[in-house]
Parts: structure tokens; C-alpha cells; sequence
């Protein structure tokens, strides 16, 4: 059963118990009141004075034989003997048109109201039974009953009325609640449409924003602020799934390279094309050289895994700037031909692993001699800035193209677009230094122009001593 149906149900259910209950209520106390109007009647007729003048004129019209002349009276009134023996009655109603005698016992309780019907029971009447006194001090029983015919017919119409008021009201609050249900709920039927059209496919479509004041409202935007966060997962997760089948791609096609050198060398030898001398240590020294290649590739990737890992390996206080130095000195016996300066105005410490810290600048330092021509000077500096440290190294050379930049840090991604090796490295440097600075909480930033260098600037975060 749909919402809409549900409490268009439980409102119809409710209105006509609500109908039911006002309506029972309101007949009984009308009815109540006005038998309450009667009951004081009876009390006003049933006095003593009313009683002896009703009973001397029954007396003197027997005594003169004489009937009494019939008059319109509301009321009908019976005196009884001790032994039950009616000693005198008068019919409500006219002589023309008298009402039938109420239905009385004489166990009736006095001094109380009572109900009967009529002996032909077609009359309901109200009733007070009283002691009636004779002169010879006799107490006989003394009944007077009016018929409810009126309170009986004014129940009976407000009895209709209400009923035919009760449907009606309930008719036009079931139909009101059905309209207003339908109108409140369509909001649902477009939020049902909005999903339906965003688990289709469009994850760029959102669910149609209605007031925030509302439990609707605030509905709506709970599931767009769903859709959007289930957007960007699977909008990652694709992207994670393109990077790992690119990186599976880039690796097989790094490694095919020294292994494809290495096995056409080892056939060359075993099919005798290389005999002892100089061609033979040619082609040693070029399977070594690739094979030196294939272990520095694996070493990088292994790097890579475990970063990935979010292994970090252990933590210590390491100093920056002696850091900076050993990397400098380093690169500086490596190769030559870049002249390479240090500036550091304060010693800075970090907390980190300071093996990844010395691949890192090992890594920046490879990275800025590789693609630069000999004699382009390099410059690193160890500073603090708001809180951080900041290790920055920066070359003169040529720069990197403006389309390029983004993408440096990418795993296997070099500039030129052949993937020549004539310049070294294997497309990995730098990704190792972004994984390694995104484990210990850092930032890395590249700047540069065509024809000015390049700089790049790591910042970790400054160790604070208690």
C-alpha cells in the first residue's frame, strides 16, 4: 500500500472515530437535558397542592355522577391502592386523542425518576412516583409520567443530524487528506525520479532541491551530499583503476627494455656471434649495464609499494640542514660537471626517516643534473617558514614546458614523449619524492619557466620540542 494511501486510511479511520465520538457525546448530553427539562416538570405537577385538587375533583364527579370536563393535559396520572388496585387515572393527551396509560407496578422505587413504555407500548414516558396522603391517614402511591414523544423526536433529528454532518465532514477531510498527502508527497515522486535517473547513469544529475526548513528538504540534501560523495568515490576509484593500469602498462614496458638487451646479448653469446676479445666485453658490460638498470627499476617500484603501504619506517629527530649537506657533498663527488651551492641561515629538525629524507634529496638532486646541460648551477637552501621546513632545490636550466607540469610527479611520466633513455631515469624520482613527502604530512610544490629553471620546494612540518 502506497504512503499516500496509508494516511489517506488512518485519516479517514480517525474522522469517522472522531465523528462517531462527537456525535455520540453531543446526542447524549441533549438528550440528557432535555429529559433533565422534563424530570423538573414532573417535580413542579407532582406536588401535594396539584395531588389534592386532581384527587377532590375525581371524588366530587363520582359523588355527583358527573363526568369531569376533559381537558388537554401534558401529564397522566394514576393513584394507587395499597393492595395495587388503581383507584383513580387520568390519560395524557385529549378526550379525542388520549394517550396510552403508562405501564406502571407499584414496586416503582418513590421519590426517583424512572422510564417506562406504554401498556400497548407505543409510548415511551418519564415517570415520579410520590406518597399520596389521604384525610383518614391512608398513604397510597401516586404516579405522574408525561410522554417523551418530544425529547424522543428531538433525539431522533439530531440523532440524523449529526450522522448526515458526520459523513459529510468525513468525506471532505478523507478527500482533503488525500489531496493534501498527494501534494505534499510529490516532492517524494520527484526524489524517486532524480535517484532512478542518477542510478541509470548520470552521476551529474542531483536530486531536485526543495525547502531546507523541511524534513523534505533536508532529505533532499542529505542524498545530493551522498550522490556527490558516491560521485567522487567512484569518479576515484576509476581514476585509481586508470593510474594502476597505466602504471602496470609503463612498468612492462620500462622492464621490457634492459630485459629484451639482456636476452639479445645472452643469444648473441650462446650462438657464438661474440667470441673472446673486445666484442665479448662489449656486450658484458652492456648486460650489466642493463641489468643495473632492471635492479635500479625493481628498487624504485619497491619503494613505491611500500609507501603505498603507508609503511614509513621508523620516525626520528633528523637535522635538515646537515641533511641537505651530505646530499650535496654526495652529488658533488657523483658528478661534477653542475656546480651545486647550499644556503641555511638556522638549523632545522624535522621528525622523519632519514632514509627517505636522503632519497629525497637524492632523488631532486638527480632529478635537476639529469635534465640540465653540464655546467648548470644548482642551488638548495634549508629554511623555516610558519611552521615549516623548507627544503627547496632549484636549477637554471631550460625549465619544464607549461602542459608538463601537472604531470611530473606521475609514475613513469617523462617529458619527452618518445621516452628516450638518453637522459637516464626510469620516470620514478619523482613520484618516490611525493609519495615519500605525502607519508610524513608534507607538501611538495614545483614552480618554473621556460628558460628560467625549475624549483621545487618540499615542506615538512617543523619538530617542536616540549
Amino acid at each position: 500500500m502506497a504512503i499516500r494511501t496509508k494516511i489517506a486510511a488512518a485519516m479517514a479511520v480517525l474522522l469517522i472515530l472522531a465523528v462517531g465520538v462527537i456525535g455520540f457525546v453531543t446526542v447524549r448530553i441533549v438528550s440528557d437535558k432535555l429529559t433533565g427539562q422534563v424530570d423538573e416538570e414532573l417535580t413542579k405537577v407532582a406536588n401535594i397542592g396539584n395531588l389534592n385538587r386532581w384527587f377532590t375533583q375525581v371524588q366530587t364527579s363520582e359523588y355527583t355522577g358527573e363526568q369531569p370536563p376533559e381537558v388537554a393535559s401534558p401529564y397522566a396520572l394514576i393513584l394507587f391502592a395499597d393492595d395495587g388496585t388503581v383507584l383513580a387515572e387520568q390519560q395524557a393527551g385529549t378526550a379525542n386523542d388520549p394517550e396510552p396509560l403508562p405501564d406502571i407496578s407499584t414496586d416503582v422505587v418513590k421519590g426517583e425518576f424512572f422510564t417506562v413504555e406504554s401498556e400497548d407500548g407505543s409510548v415511551s414516558y418519564r415517570a415520579l412516583a410520590q406518597d399520596f396522603k389521604f384525610s383518614d391517614g391512608n398513604v397510597n402511591t401516586f404516579v405522574v409520567a408525561t410522554p417523551l414523544t418530544d425529547v424522543q423526536s428531538a433525539t431522533a433529528t439530531l440523532t440524523r443530524t449529526v450522522v448526515i454532518t458526520g459523513v459529510v465532514v468525513a468525506v471532505i477531510g478523507i478527500l482533503a487528506a488525500w489531496i493534501i498527502t498527494r501534494r505534499g508527497l510529490r516532492v517524494v515522486d520527484h526524489m524517486v525520479y532524480d535517484a532512478e535517473t542518477v542510478a541509470s547513469g548520470s552521476l551529474e544529475h542531483r536530486i531536485t532541491a526543495v525547502d531546507p526548513r523541511t524534513e523534505m528538504g533536508r532529505l533532499s540534501l542529505a542524498l545530493n551530499r551522498m550522490v556527490s560523495r558516491l560521485t567522487d568515490a567512484i569518479t576515484q576509484r576509476d581514476r585509481q583503476h586508470e593510474r594502476l593500469r597505466q602504471f602496470v602498462a609503463d612498468a612492462g614496458h620500462e622492464l621490457r627494455t634492459p630485459l629484451t638487451a639482456i636476452g639479445g646479448y645472452v643469444q648473441l653469446y650462446q650462438s657464438g656471434a661474440t667470441p673472446q676479445g673486445e666484442k665479448l666485453d662489449r656486450a658484458m658490460d652492456r648486460i650489466g649495464s642493463e641489468n643495473a638498470r632492471l635492479a635500479k627499476l625493481v628498487d624504485d617500484l619497491m619503494v613505491l609499494s611500500r609507501l603505498d603501504e603507508e609503511v614509513g619506517g621508523d620516525r626520528e629527530l633528523v637535522e635538515l640542514t646537515q641533511l641537505a649537506q651530505d646530499a650535496v657533498d654526495d652529488a658533488e663527488v657523483a658528478d661534477s660537471t653542475h656546480p651545486i651551492g647550499l644556503s641555511s641561515r638556522e638549523a632545522v629538525t624535522v621528525v622523519a626517516n632519514e632514509g627517505q629524507l636522503r632519497q629525497v634529496l637524492v632523488n631532486l638532486l638527480t632529478n635537476a643534473r639529469v635534465h640540465t646541460p653540464h655546467g648548470t648551477p644548482i642551488d638548495v637552501s634549508v629554511s623555516t617558514d610558519a611552521g615549516w621546513a623548507v627544503l627547496r632545490v632549484a636549477d637554471h636550466g631550460p625549465g619544464i614546458p607549461a602542459e608538463h607540469r601537472q604531470k611530473v610527479f606521475d609514475r613513469f611520466y617523462r617529458a619527452d614523449p618518445s621516452r628516450s633513455r638518453a637522459t637516464g631515469g626510469s620516470g620514478l624520482g619523482l613520484s618516490i619524492v611525493s609519495s615519500i613527502v605525502a607519508s610524513h604530512g608534507g607538501e611538495i610544490r614545483l614552480s618554473s619557466e621556460p628558460g628560467e629553471g625549475t624549483a621545487i620546494e618540499v615542506r615538512l612540518p617543523v619538530a617542536h620540542f616540549e
